[in-house]
């Protein structure tokens, strides 16, 4: 019997780990140790087992179509003075196509993401960007300028979808510790789509006509449908919540700031004893993250023109559109940064945009390629630099905040009401609004620069300095990755931008435009202190309020 009970042991301590496996959670690490937030799951459907080029591939064209969308929107900037000769119409009259296509292109995300929820990403990109190319065609041949301005709001509308979705297709392919600089690809080229475009408009203008920035934004989306319908897989996932999974990851990130080396190692089970408690459920399995093979069969289900993987528990109400989303804005953490950067943004990109042509042509006497050039190069310049600083600024701060995070974790027991800690969570999301420190001082200096030189007819060169530094504040302002958030951000900015159209240029001739400024940076500094005092109260603030309802 002896013997018998010495063969049977290897047998029983198998089955003894496999009934483990199941009753306590398989934690993915990563080649540093670390858990990976978010677990992935098993499934080859899950974006998160997508391998590394195909990742990057999707990150590429998201970022490219929300360039397009702000690029569809600003080329036809530079030519708004033969755009306005054309159709015998006042200069200023003229930019109110690109203010209507301002203004749709904020509607466009609170019907397309609520769709996208629940059928996917990649139909609505599909179709976005089609309508992208269908509304510049129709643009390009517009007869009179009541056509163009209806085929210019549609052009507005349709391609916007990208502007909400792709943080939303970041979220889904990259792991918390990947975002940061995925994120910041997404944001560049969001950002920089409408600095380029006046210098390709420019050039096209005078080559071919203002016509042709509209058909060069139709050639653009036309090649990019085409590429996304091959190279652009379905990435909307269910991810399932499992409380043990939270509190094992926080149990790992805690013993990670202990002072000692010792790390949970992968549970070994035997009859004669029993898994160790984490969170009152039993110690869970580490493993080094394997990700499964993706084979022919799974790209092409994600090919799909719909999510052929919804449950039937992803439904559409109505008040998915625009109630939900706006609703939001009841949160301090989210009204102030959100009001901040509409007034930043549209002080530091769309007013420049909507203005420069005339007030150049005006004051120099600017062709359309000169005009592009001012706009795009000083725009361009301003936000890559924006970008480039603030990711390392906004980076390094966090790793402090989560170094002192840490630090505070020291000696806590999972399972005493912190079952749903994260790596993130343990860090306040106020940190991130340091970063927009350089941005509330470099936009009223380069607002004040722009209009006291315009003001004078100084050199071109004085208030294209000013709009690099104003735009550099562009890349310091709060991100959130949350969908709900974003179509709130870009609700405020686009509506706010399209007001500046109507009362920027005939505001600055009636006061002078050096005293138009002085109240447009003033608006900045007021807009900011409510910033400042999210700095010290918000969390407080976010614990009073509590957490919004899941959808």
């Amino acid at each position: 019997m002896a013997i018998n009970s010495a063969q049977d042991e290897p047998r029983v301590v198998e089955e003894s780990n496999a009934l483990d496996k199941l009753r306590y959670p398989t934690i993915q690490l990563d080649p540093a140790g670390l858990p990976l937030i978010p677990q992935p799951t098993t499934s080859p459907y899950d974006p998160l087992n997508y391998p590394n080029w195909l990742k990057y591939i999707i990150l590429a064209l998201v970022s490219m179509l929300a360039f397009l969308a702000t690029l569809n929107v600003a080329i036809i900037n530079p030519a708004v003075v033969p755009l306005s000769a054309e159709f015998g119409i006042a200069h200023v009259t003229g930019t109110y196509q690109t203010t209507i296509a301002i203004g749709t292109s904020s509607l466009g995300p609170l019907l397309f993401t609520p769709l996208a929820n629940i059928y996917g990403r990649r139909p609505i990109y599909l179709i976005s960007v089609l309508i992208g190319f269908a509304s510049a065609v129709g643009s390009a041949s517009a007869k009179s300028y009541g056509t163009l301005i209806l085929a210019r709001a549609i052009n507005g509308f349709g391609p916007s979808a990208a502007l909400a979705l792709g943080a939303g297709t970041v979220v889904d392919l990259f792991y918390v510790h990947q975002r940061g600089k995925a994120m910041g690809v997404f944001t560049l080229m969001l950002t920089n789509g409408a600095h380029l475009a006046p210098i390709v408009g420019g050039y096209v203008a005078r080559d071919r006509g203002w016509r042709w920035c509209f058909w060069t934004g139709a050639i653009l989306n036309g090649a990019f449908f085409v590429v996304c319908l091959f190279l652009m897989p379905e990435t909307l996932f269910d991810r399932p919540r499992d409380s043990r999974m939270h509190a094992a990851i926080s149990d790992r990130l805690t013993s990670e700031s202990n002072d000692d080396d010792e790390k949970p190692a992968v549970q070994m089970a035997d009859k004669s004893s029993k898994p160790e408690s984490v969170s009152g459920q039993g110690q869970p399995h580490y493993v080094s993250y394997q990700p499964p093979p993706l084979t022919l069969n799974t790209y092409l289900n994600r090919l799909w023109f719909w999510d052929l993987e919804r449950p039937p528990t992803r439904k559409l109400k109505p008040t998915d559109f625009a109630i939900k989303p706006l609703s939001m804005l009841k949160y301090p953490s989210v009204a102030f940064p959100a009001l901040y950067y509409a007034v930043t943004y549209g002080f530091a990109s769309i007013e420049p945009a909507l203005t420069l042509a005339t007030i150049f042509t005006d004051l120099y006497g600017f062709d359309t390629v000169r005009n592009g050039l001012a706009n795009g190069v000083s725009l361009l310049v301003g936000a890559s630099l924006g970008e480039l600083f603030s990711g390392p600024v906004t980076d390094w701060m966090m790793q402090r905040a989560r170094a002192r995070a840490l630090r505070r974790a020291r000696g806590k027991k999972v399972g005493e009401g912190e079952e749903d800690m994260d790596e993130e969570a343990m860090v306040p999301a106020e940190v991130r609004l340091q970063g927009i420190w350089t941005g509330a001082i470099t936009v009223p200096v380069g607002l004040l620069i722009y209009g006291v030189t315009v003001h004078y007819e100084t050199t071109f060169i004085a208030p294209c300095i000013g709009m690099v530094l104003y735009s550099y504040s562009c890349g310091d302002c709060y991100r959130e990755r949350s969908n709900d958030v974003s179509q709130c951000f870009n609700f405020f900015r686009q509506v706010f931008g399209l007001t500046l159209g109507f009362y920027s240029i005939p505001f600055g001739e009636k006061v002078g435009y050096q005293w138009s400024f002085t109240f447009f940076l003033l608006l900045c500094v007021v807009t900011f202190l409510p910033i400042v005092a999210l700095m010290f109260y918000g969390e407080k603030w976010r614990k009073r309020l509590g957490q919004p309802k899941a959808y």
